[in-house]
């Protein structure tokens, strides 16, 4: 992946993930009115979330899933072939926090 890319796509996950993490607190609010006032910010963090994915050319999109694939590559619990549902006898995935928000951010973008 360019060093463009990535800059644009760190700084962007960055970006809307705290936007969101504020959201999800706020929807948690013992408080009615900030669990309201936090599902109308949802709407703007989508339409986004949704604009930024159609500012990715063919060749963003291409370098991207070839990095979703470098990740599955050395991450083989990524795999969704290997994936199973987590319960309380299963071990979490030994994949570090920094590799699964990459990740799920980067396949989110381009669903």
């Amino acid at each position: 992946m360019d060093e463009a890319l990535k800059a644009k796509l760190d700084e962007a996950r960055e970006r809307m993930n705290s936007q969101q993490a504020g959201i999800n607190a706020n929807r948690k609010h013992d408080d009615r009115a900030m669990r309201e006032w936090a599902r109308g910010r949802q709407r703007p963090a989508n339409a986004e979330r949704a604009q930024f994915r159609a500012s990715l050319t063919d060749e963003d999109r291409s370098q991207i899933e070839e990095r979703i694939e470098q990740l599955v590559r050395d991450n083989p619990t990524l795999s969704p072939t290997n994936a199973r549902a987590l319960d309380s006898k299963t071990e979490p995935p030994s994949v570090s926090v920094e590799v699964l928000d990459e990740y799920y951010f980067l396949r989110d973008i381009v669903a």
